[in-house]
């Protein structure tokens, strides 16, 4: 029986896995005198994808992270919304950073995490092979942005959005998902006997801002 990749890939938007990010390193802005440490993290979990995500989080003084945005593309909206989306589920929390008298501040981290293919995949996940974002200049007093989960069918053709993470503005969340469903295109996704299935994907609209674009890897070691 043919399983729908859809619940594949929302399984792994909210799963467990075991990849690890590396050193945590505060910005440089606002640098507190201890930064804050991780004491519980969710794991991770591989979509199949190479690549380098790096997120900029605020880390309030209880050690919560209220919100995240993408510092760095990893080039792959998928593995983008992901990060988005588990940090959206409270899925690392950190002890406060201190100042230099010793009492919790807020603060900002930026931090950087790797994904390796993993095991190799029987199916093909779908790809957006067009994407449009928003004018930064239409939005220039905000920094956020929306993570939509498309519903695909075996064309590729998107046939339903949700918000995944709120921008925390019900007006751009709407134009989020209504720009997904007017002007991205993605390829279909295949299954394991390579038929071309239904699916789903989660992508993220920028507003006001773009990420940094994917690091250049250059010299790449095989094996």
């Amino acid at each position: 029986m043919k399983r729908c990749i859809l619940t594949m890939v929302l399984t792994a938007l909210l799963g467990m896995g075991a990849l690890v990010p590396q050193a945590d390193a505060a910005q440089a802005e606002n640098r507190p005198k201890q930064p804050p440490q991780v004491i519980q993290r969710a794991p991770l979990n591989s979509l199949g994808i190479e690549g380098r995500v790096a997120v900029d989080m605020y880390v309030d003084a209880e050690g919560k992270v209220p919100s995240v945005r993408i510092w760095r593309s990893s080039g792959y909206p998928l593995l983008d919304a992901y990060m988005l989306v588990y940090f959206h589920a409270g899925s690392v929390i950190f002890s406060p950073a201190l100042d230099a008298e010793g009492q919790p501040v807020p603060c900002y981290v930026r931090q950087m995490f790797s994904f390796s293919k993993g095991e190799e995949m029987q199916i093909k996940l779908a790809e957006a092979v067009k994407q449009v974002q928003p004018k930064i200049k239409k939005y220039p007093d905000v920094k956020t942005q929306t993570v939509i989960s498309a519903k695909l069918d075996d064309k590729g053709k998107v046939q339903e959005t949700k918000t995944l993470v709120s921008s925390g503005n019900e007006e751009y969340d709407t134009a989020a998902a209504e720009l997904v469903q007017k002007k991205w295109k993605f390829s279909p996704a295949y299954d394991a006997e390579g038929k071309a299935a239904a699916s789903s994907t989660a992508c993220v609209i920028y507003f006001g801002y773009l990420p940094n674009p994917p690091e250049i890897q250059s010299g790449k070691k095989e094996g």
